[in-house]
This record gives structure tokens, sequence and C-alpha cells, in this order.
């Protein structure tokens, strides 16, 4: 079966979006700070939450033991930011192992909603942003039917989790693969868009990626699908159509509803363009922070290798500049 097969065997029904299924994120209100963040793994605390096992093992048993594990874990690393000051987070793709596999039949929807509710109460409790963002085989606009069929159930997982937990959050999404060009590439997305449920189509959001689709191309897909852009800063260095940092922030921002949310590092010096840097460069993330602000407010994902500690500084930073 190929992917004009699939298609024509279910609904399409997410072409046009309707406006109430979007995430609505307040817009930022006087005195209300920045969130920063960071992703999945906390290094100062001595547990995991993106624990996994080899497919070889899988045992309801070991999926609801490893995945309880990483949820007690991340309520931990939870509190800890928000001790810290740091209210946004991206949550692992982990967080209950092989949750999309065929060779999964763990009722861990039911098993972990105890678990999964008190996560989200917490997260509702103190004003926390979460996000997701699924591995480089969910590549919705993939030539092969069976990827896109493992990539759907992947997302509808995401989804399922943030659903449970009872809280806002997106799920994002490179463009995925350039064969036959851009231009085809982008009308498989939409097709592969049609083919989403709604939980998991309201979520998604797509990021501007490092070697073929720029902030223009996922431009393209906010006005013809409605989903929102998150601007990643390194990927438009190294893969623009020359817009500056603010021009580019300020075209990405547009496709929120309200505060929207973008992923910034800087290059790691001696390494190939796109590496994230090692820890933060505090005067790049300064220059980053001044022009963006004046154009508008937005949470900040660090995708900086030793996470915390990065995250740590930056709200020390924001706290000692004059933003706008």
């Amino acid at each position: 079966m190929n992917e004009h097969e699939i298609i024509s065997g279910l609904k399409v029904k997410n072409l046009d979006v309707n406006p109430s299924l979007k995430l609505k994120f307040k817009p930022r209100t006087a005195g209300t700070p920045v969130k920063i963040g960071y992703v999945s793994t906390n290094y100062s605390l001595d547990c995991r939450a993106d624990a996994t096992f080899r497919l070889k093992s899988l045992t309801e048993t070991k999926v609801l033991e490893t995945a309880s594990s990483n949820l007690n874990c991340l309520k931990r690393i939870l509190a800890w930011n928000v001790e810290h000051g740091i209210l946004f987070f991206r949550i692992s793709s982990n967080t209950i192992p092989f949750a999309s596999h065929p060779k999964n039949t763990t009722n861990w929807r039911d098993e972990l909603r105890n678990l999964l509710r008190e996560v989200g109460s917490y997260v509702r409790n103190h004003g926390i942003r979460v996000s997701m963002h699924p591995g480089q085989y969910t590549i919705i606009n993939s030539e092969r039917s069976e990827i896109v069929e493992a990539s759907i159930r992947e997302l509808e997982y995401h989804a399922d989790l943030l659903d449970i937990m009872g809280v806002e959050g997106h799920i994002q999404i490179h463009v995925g693969g350039g064969s036959g060009g851009k231009e085809r590439g982008i009308k498989r997305f939409m097709r592969g868009f049609s083919l989403l449920p709604e939980n998991v189509a309201k979520r998604l959001a797509v990021e501007n990626d490092d070697k073929i689709y720029t902030l223009r191309d996922c431009l393209s897909l906010h006005r013809e699908l409605g989903v929102p852009v998150v601007f990643d800063n390194l990927h438009h260095q190294v893969n623009g159509n020359g817009e500056t940092l603010s021009e580019a922030f300020s075209l990405a921002k547009d496709t929120w509803r309200g505060t929207p949310m973008t992923d910034y590092s800087s290059q790691e010096p001696g390494q190939k363009p796109g590496v994230h840097a090692n820890t933060l460069d505090e005067e790049d993330f300064k220059g980053y922070i001044g022009e963006i602000s004046r154009i508008g407010d937005a949470d900040i994902m660090l995708e900086i290798r030793d996470k915390e500690k990065s995250a740590l500084r930056a709200v020390e930073i924001l706290k000692s500049v004059k933003l706008g």
C-alpha cells in the first residue's frame, strides 16, 4: 500500500484547521517573566526521566516499571525547576518506552493515568509550560507508507500523554525529508497532516531545520494548515533565506495565537555548522534576547548540552538585563 492508498482510505479532515482546535497560550502580561527551558534531562538529580531498555526486553511489567520511574523523576525535575525559576520544560519522548511500537500492547493510558494526572496537576498549578519533540524518525512527509503510519502512531502517543496529563503543550516536528524537492516534500507533509487525529493536529508545531526546510518553508505550511512555527535560531543561521534574526523571529511570532516558543543555541566552536553549544555563550544569548525582545515576548527552549546548568545562567541573565 502506498501513501496515496492510505490517504484515499481515510477521511481527510485537517487541511482546513478549525481555529478553535489550536492551543491558546495567553499573551504575556506586564511583569510576567520570559520562561526559560531545557530538554528532558537534569544532570543535577540522581534520576532519569527518559530511561528505556532494549526492545527484546519488552514486557508489560518492564514498560510500567520504567515509565513509572520516568514519571516520578519528571515530578522531581519539575519541582527542582520551579525552585530555580525555570518554568519551561521539554518532556522526553521516552517517558513511556516503546509507547507506539506495535509489539507494546501495554495499556499504559489506564495503568498510569493517576500518575500522569499528578504530573499534569503540578504543571498547571505552577504555571509551567511543557512541550515535546518526537525523534528524527517521526516523518509524516515520508514517501514510505509504513513510516507515515508509524509516525502517526508516535504522534498519537505524544498527544495522548499530554491529554491525560490535562496540560497544554505543543508537539514540534521538522517538515521531514526532501525527496523529489521541497515543493513535493511540503505537499506530502500536508497529506500526512490531513491524516492526523484532531488531538494531534491541534498540538502540532513545525520547526525550521538546518538542512532542508527553512523558516520560509515552515511559514508556507502555517498559511496552508494554521500550524505555528517554532523558530530555531541556529538552524536559521546555517539554513536561512537571508532574514536577520529579528526579521525571522517576527515572521515566526506572527504564526502564534499567544506567546510563541523558540529554540535557542549558539554554534559550538570548532564543530561543523549546526552543532549545538556545550554550554551557554552568555554574550551571544544576551544578543539573542536583545534582538527578539524588540519584537515581542517568547518562551525560550535552550538546546544546549549542559541543560539545567545553562538554564540557571540564562534565568540570571534575564534578571539582569532590560528587555524591549
